[in-house]
Formats: C-alpha cells, structure tokens, sequence
C-alpha cells in the first residue's frame, strides 16, 4: 500500500518541533551562519535525530554538544567541524550521543573519475602551454 502526503510548507520553528530526522543541506552565508543554536535545540523532540554534512557554520556547535547531554536532540551525526580535522582532545569526540565522522561522505568512485578528469586535463592543458580548462578563479 502507498501512501501519499500533501508536502506543506512549515516554518523552521514547526520543523525542528515535528520532525524525528533534520538533515541539514544549505550553504553557509550571512543568512545561515548559527542557523541552529540553543533555542532551536531546545524545539526538537527526545527521539530526533540532527545531521549535518553540509558546513560547520551552520550550528552552534557548542550549544549543540550542551544540548545532546539534555536529550535535545536526542542524537546527531556531523562530519563538519570549525576546526578539521577535529582535534583528538575535542569534547565532541567524547559526546555519547553524537556520532563524529571525518568529512568524506562525498567519497565515492563517480566523484573520484570527475575529479581525476579534471586534474588530467588541466595538467595537460598547462603542459602543452594551452588555456587551462578549469582555471583559479579566487573569491
């Protein structure tokens, strides 16, 4: 049996309340920078789950590591630090309620084959005195 949901626009208030898994997906910037902090901590249920493998900027992560040991969440998982790789003495690594992992999730052998095409083509662009392909283009 399927069953379909009418999707429904919520404010993060109503999502971080509701919501037993938020997964955190968006650039950091301005407007996202401490997104998530001791107040919208305190608004997720005991039984969720927060996950963060998009910036570090993104949560307050001392709030967060304050917060887990108050059962809000109940559990996270991030593999973005302030500071990465995350120091050995972290307090983090030390949260039961907190899986840590390094920031490698997009691992994977299609992104391996795009990123070693891109380095092959650019050193023999460079080698060959050619414009390269995929030129420095500093922010």
């Amino acid at each position: 049996m399927l069953l379909l949901k009418t999707l429904q626009r919520v404010s993060l208030e109503e999502l971080l309340k509701t919501s037993k898994v938020v997964t955190m997906h968006l650039v950091a910037g301005p407007e996202t920078k401490g997104l998530i902090s001791a107040d919208q901590l305190a608004l997720m249920r005991p039984d969720s789950i927060l996950v963060n493998t998009s910036r570090a900027a993104l949560i307050n992560m001392p709030d967060l590591q304050k917060d887990l040991a108050e059962g809000r969440p109940g559990q996270a998982a991030v593999d973005v630090f302030d500071i990465e790789p995350l120091p050995e003495n972290d307090a983090l690594r030390n949260t039961p309620n907190l899986l840590v992992t390094p920031h490698l999730g997009f691992i994977a052998e299609p992104i391996f084959e795009t990123f070693s095409k891109g380095i092959t083509e650019t050193l023999e662009a460079w080698l060959e005195n050619r414009p390269l392909p995929h030129p420095f283009k500093p922010q």
